[in-house]
């Protein structure tokens, strides 16, 4: 049974803005951290799952080859008159799909109402005046410190002539051109992976480049030659610890000179989204040497 009806109906409810859909298992709400279940007796059979990812499939114009490689993962965005844009999210076990659902937020936040400490959203107002350099961003909240850096996307945007270019997997909001023009791209939507996308900013003389993760060496290659070209970067990297994510960027890197010399230099300031919703900004030099040279 396609199970799209009822997971639309939590989503417009709005008990939850995410959902879970796994075989042998009720349709999830994911609430803050925690599950619970719409309906305890009510159990997805795996016929039901597969039924429901190809009615969402369908919905967005997604092709979906059941049995084949490239099935084995995807992402896509449904859009909804009702509900807006929702993401979706799918992993393959053993056949099986398991489903992730998504509303995404229509309102970009004003980033007074993210980083409401007046020092601190001074400090990273500074940062974002800078014409070359990586700010990078982190904090196990993904969604929390995206709507940091979109907040700050949308200040730019508002505010100065400039040119931005995002690649993200997937888009979290759109951008409409106001004092900037705007390009928003998606991994294999609009480019087949992270690294080609980064490196085509250069093609459009991008002044801020927005990039979402960075899954290989190839990507982190080539915000560092993109850095090195008079682009601002904002890098979101997921991590309990700023220095954790130093370390796990050095990991991805062959090299340690290049990393810790040129990285380094590169790095105008790190922003770390605390659990508690603290943002704190690390940007001078003794506070960057703890960062990349301390254990």
């Amino acid at each position: 049974m396609n199970l799209v009806p009822q997971i639309l109906t939590i989503l417009q409810s709005g008990k939850a803005q995410k959902v879970l859909l796994v075989p042998k298992s009720p349709i999830l709400m994911k609430i803050g951290k925690y599950m619970a279940p719409t309906d305890p007796t009510s159990i997805a059979s795996p016929q039901d799952v597969r039924d429901t990812l190809s009615g969402l499939a369908t919905m967005a114009n997604y092709q979906i080859i059941m049995g084949s490689s490239k099935a084995s993962d995807g992402t896509f965005t449904i859009s909804n008159q009702e509900l807006g844009r929702i993401r979706v999210n799918f992993i393959i076990q053993r056949g099986t799909p398991v489903i992730f659902i998504e509303r995404t937020p229509s309102r970009i936040p004003l980033l007074r109402e993210v980083v409401p400490e007046a020092e601190t959203l001074k400090g990273l107002l500074e940062l974002l005046e800078a014409r070359t350099g990586v700010i990078l961003f982190t904090g196990s909240d993904t969604d929390g410190v995206s709507d940091v850096i979109y907040a700050a996307l949308k200040h730019v945007n508002d505010t100065k002539n400039r040119v931005i270019y995002t690649v993200e997997k997937p888009l979290r909001y759109l951008l409409n051109n106001k004092k900037s023009v705007v390009i928003q791209r998606e991994v294999k939507v609009d480019v087949e992976n992270m690294a080609q996308g980064i490196i085509q900013s250069q093609f459009l003389e991008a002044d801020i480049l927005y990039v979402d993760d960075i899954p290989d060496k190839e990507s982190l290659e080539n915000i560092i030659q993109v850095a090195n070209r008079e682009t601002l970067c904002l890098v979101r990297f997921p991590s309990w610890t700023p220095i954790l994510a130093i370390k796990a960027l050095h990991h991805l890197h062959a090299s340690e000179a290049l990393f810790l010399q040129v990285l380094k230099e590169l790095v105008l300031g790190v922003v770390h989204l605390e659990d508690r919703g603290k943002l704190i900004l690390y940007t001078s030099p003794s506070e960057k040497d703890a960062l990349f040279y301390g254990d």
